[in-house]
């Protein structure tokens, strides 16, 4: 289960106050400002590129403009330009260890960069500067829950939800922790809790949708998977999962149109290729079992139920030899289910099977 983080800056004020003699001159001062202020301007107007224009002009003039070095930092990150918003972030952080701004700023770029736990001191800094900020608690959360450590990553959440009461990513992941903990029926609450915080968070409704199957409750959870899609059409995860819970009722023909939505949004999602091979092989679709079982070996050749479901489908088609060798593969890479069958292929010269 993935957990979320929220990207939560707030422009600095226009207003800047700053020593006289850190610049050449007063119109140097007031041309820095003046740029600085343009910037801030363009970003209220959502013109991020045009922002960080100006946040450089100003800083060609005055280098060490700690404030306009953040800012043009919170440009570039919400435009995705993780790195380069860190280094200017550091370049504050170097100036000034307790900015608190840049210290958050490049916490968040780490976690877009798949380096939360790495950002764990800066983390602990930003509380030691404000004990009082919800989102610091959230993100040390995520972190201590990407390793595990999930009672430290509970008292995190709770102390984020006491700060802040709606607070619905704090909501979401908390029921992460409780569902990593199997306490399932807790977890409910906290994904409902998320929802009716933020109707919008299609990824709740697809959590909350597996939290009720693994209770047990397949069409509450199909329920769920529904207003995930709704909120969001190329959700091809919550498609998967929808397919997914319906191949275990039975319904293996919603559950093959349910895999083939989610592979049309993605091409290369493996997860659903070796699903829709097992819906297929029900359908007794034998071929169309292989060539979906054949594209996730394509993508991940180290699939072993990939291998197991192909080799079936070859089976059914009387391609023995074939079968053999699929469940060989499947065997060598750990499929106790392909080891199994492999009793089936005795019969067979073994060379051939390499």
């Amino acid at each position: 289960m993935k957990t979320f983080y929220t990207s939560l800056f707030l422009c600095l004020a226009s207003v800047f106050c700053f020593a006289q003699d850190s610049l050449q001159s007063n119109s140097d001062s007031t041309q820095a400002l003046r740029l600085y202020n343009l910037g801030l301007e363009s970003y209220n107007a959502g013109k991020l590129i045009e922002a960080a224009d100006y946040y450089s002009k100003s800083l060609l003039i005055w280098p060490d403009f700690e404030s306009a070095l953040c800012n043009r930092g919170v440009v570039k990150f919400e435009n995705k330009y993780y790195l380069s918003a860190i280094a200017d972030f550091d370049k504050v952080i170097e100036k000034n260890p307790n900015n608190e701004n840049a210290l958050y700023g490049k916490v968040q770029c780490m976690f877009n960069l798949n380096l939360g736990i790495d950002a764990m001191p800066y983390i602990e800094k930003c509380i030691g500067l404000n004990s009082q900020k919800a989102e610091y608690y959230y993100l040390r959360g995520v972190t201590k829950y990407l390793v595990k450590s999930y009672d430290s990553a509970m008292y995190d959440f709770d102390k984020a939800i006491l700060l802040k009461s709606d607070y619905a990513f704090a909501f979401h992941d908390r029921a992460a922790v409780k569902l990593a903990n199997n306490q399932i029926a807790s977890a409910i609450e906290d994904y409902e809790a998320a929802i009716k915080l933020n109707p919008d968070l299609a990824f709740a409704y697809n959590n909350l949708g597996s939290a009720k199957r693994k209770l047990g409750d397949k069409k509450a959870a199909i329920a769920s998977y529904n207003e995930a899609i709704n909120k969001k059409a190329n959700y091809y995860i919550a498609y998967n999962n929808r397919g997914s819970v319906r191949y275990e009722m039975g319904d293996f023909e919603s559950a093959s149109r349910d895999f083939k939505q989610a592979i049309a949004i993605k091409s290369d999602y493996t997860l659903a290729l070796v699903n829709l091979a097992a819906s297929e092989f029900k359908l007794a679709n034998y071929n169309e079992c292989i060539d979906a079982a054949s594209q996730a070996i394509k993508i991940d050749a180290a699939n072993s139920n990939a291998y197991l479901n192909r080799g079936n489908a070859k089976e059914m088609l009387r391609d023995d030899l074939g079968a053999c060798a699929d469940w060989t593969k499947a065997a060598a890479l750990g499929n106790e289910q392909a080891k199994s069958y492999l009793k089936e292929c005795r019969m067979y010269n073994p060379e051939k099977l390499k």
